[in-house]
């Protein structure tokens, strides 16, 4: 489904959001139309569909918590750890996100959707017993200078490494 996704954006970026039909999409990926529309539901989610958040959840949750580590630290090395990776394919399916704003609203919203697990994490991290306000905003801003790494990523054609403006846009964020 990787690759229907990858040929999606492909046809999407030459021809318009709103130019290309999921029959289009899967007649290019050499699949059918129904085993697009039952794996990916709808055009809007074959553009967002990936566990990208999923994994950056679960990377943060394995970072180890030592006397030197922070969370913005680690917030970045594990969105460093998820995003920085097929750089291309990233690249590709933001400019196609950021150029429509129903997708965009949709991708930052999935995002800022694991806030809580994000909180979760962040209040297991320092011990407490239950989340605190601090957790949960300390997540929503990890989260929001992600959404805001990306979309100036992307803007930049990529030109800038996206490694290095998160870590720079973590240290930002005092612990």
């Amino acid at each position: 489904m990787t690759d229907v996704q990858r040929v999606a954006v492909q046809l999407m970026r030459q021809h318009g959001f709103g130019n290309v039909t999921v029959e289009q999409i899967a007649d290019a990926a050499g699949v059918s139309a129904s085993t697009t529309y039952r794996y990916f539901g709808t055009k809007e989610a074959l553009v967002l569909w990936g566990d990208r958040s999923e994994r950056l959840v679960a990377a943060l949750a394995a970072a180890p918590v030592g006397d030197d580590s922070s969370p913005g630290a680690d917030f970045a090395a594990a969105a460093i750890a998820v995003y920085a990776v097929d750089e291309g394919d990233l690249l590709a399916q933001l400019r196609l996100v950021f150029a429509n704003e129903p997708l965009a609203v949709a991708f930052e919203h999935r995002l800022l959707g694991r806030r809580g697990e994000v909180a979760d994490i962040l209040a297991r991290r320092r011990a407490a017993t239950s989340v605190g306000v601090r957790d949960d905003a300390g997540a929503g801003a990890y989260l929001g200078m992600l959404i805001a790494v990306l979309t100036r990523w992307q803007a930049a054609d990529g030109a800038k490494s996206l490694s290095k403006m998160l870590v720079k846009a973590s240290a930002v964020l005092r612990d």
